[in-house]
């Protein structure tokens, strides 16, 4: 087993060099020439800490130009992380109010060597609005459809169903929901929790907390079940002839996800023709209805292998003449 000495000076001509090449390339770095940029579109933002109070509209302008001074290299990180002007207000004055900016509001995290050298324009106009918050339902927005080996095997849940708002009271006065942003259920593969952000773009001025909420996608194996014989009903008013429907039984098919189809008991299903439907019926008179199946749960679907029946009505049988008499 080699001694520590002997792991030292292995190959020590080569560990020289490399720490030679690391202490040259620090030396790169630190001597590197500072530069000069501008970085046009420098969003800013208000923060307001008075709670009575909050920003009625977006400031104006909603972006600046930000000139910097220092090595280029940090500079680009700048402006590829998207610095922002952090605006704070302790206390509100008059309700339209013009803020003079300053550098030290600039946001440059860690960026050694990095200092503001220009702010344009040099104000920014604010409007501000008395502050309110509200308890608004979490609105979901679902679009696509799950794969078609795939069902939801319940309704889709959302939590919190609830969410905290503030905002201009204007503002506030004119919401009623908060929409999230939309979820596409052709993505979902399996059943999952998926958080989705809300969608901000619709709040203006306001905040809300939480920013997310969590969706709950429950989805089995799409399965499908025949329903051999289910009858039509034809409810008869009291005092009406009786009524002959062809055909007097059906066969359904049901789709859906696999433990809603498979639990469900075909006893719930019904083909119903109303007494209302059947008003008006003259004795012999036959009608063609489009029928409709009951008693499927909303999430599974079912087809019947017709869509319509024909009903006639019976003759009254002490209107119907009988045989002449014998002579």
């Amino acid at each position: 087993m080699s001694s520590p000495a002997q792991v030292l000076v292995h190959n020590w001509r080569l560990k020289l060099s490399a720490l030679g090449l690391s202490v040259l390339l620090w030396a790169l770095v630190q001597t590197e020439p500072a530069n000069q940029e501008t970085i046009t579109t420098v969003p800013v933002r208000v923060q307001v800490t008075d709670s009575a109070w909050t920003t009625a509209a977006p400031p104006s302008p909603v972006e600046i130009q930000v000139g910097f001074a220092g090595p280029p290299r940090e500079i680009i990180r700048l402006a590829r992380e998207r610095t922002t002007i952090l605006v704070p207000v302790s206390s509100v004055g008059p309700p339209d109010t013009v803020i003079t900016l300053r550098r030290g509001w600039v946001q440059l995290g860690e960026r050694p060597g990095v200092s503001v050298e220009s702010l344009s324009p040099p104000e920014v106009r604010v409007s501000f609005e008395p502050a309110e918050t509200r308890l608004l339902p979490v609105a979901t927005r679902i679009v696509g459809e799950v794969s078609d080996d795939l069902a939801l095997a319940a309704d889709i849940d959302v939590s919190p169903r609830l969410v905290r708002v503030r905002g201009p009271a204007s503002r506030m006065e004119t919401l009623d929901s908060v929409p999230l942003q939309p979820f596409d259920l052709s993505e979902v593969e399996q059943s999952g929790a998926f958080a989705v952000p809300v969608d901000t773009t619709v709040l203006d001025a306001s905040s809300v907390v939480p920013q997310t909420a969590t969706l709950d996608v429950r989805v089995e194996a799409l399965v499908e079940r025949v329903l051999e014989g289910i009858p039509v009903e034809a409810e008869v008013a009291a005092g009406e002839e009786e009524v002959v429907v062809e055909p007097s039984t059906i066969q359904v098919r049901l789709s859906g996800a696999r433990s809603l189809v498979t639990s469900l008991d075909p006893e719930r299903i019904r083909i119903r023709l109303s007494s209302e439907m059947l008003d008006g019926m003259q004795p012999g008179e036959e009608r063609v209805f489009q029928i409709r199946v009951e008693g499927v749960p909303e999430l599974v679907s079912a087809v019947p292998e017709t869509e319509r029946v024909r009903v006639r009505r019976a003759v009254d049988q002490d209107e119907i003449p009988g045989p002449p008499a014998s002579p």
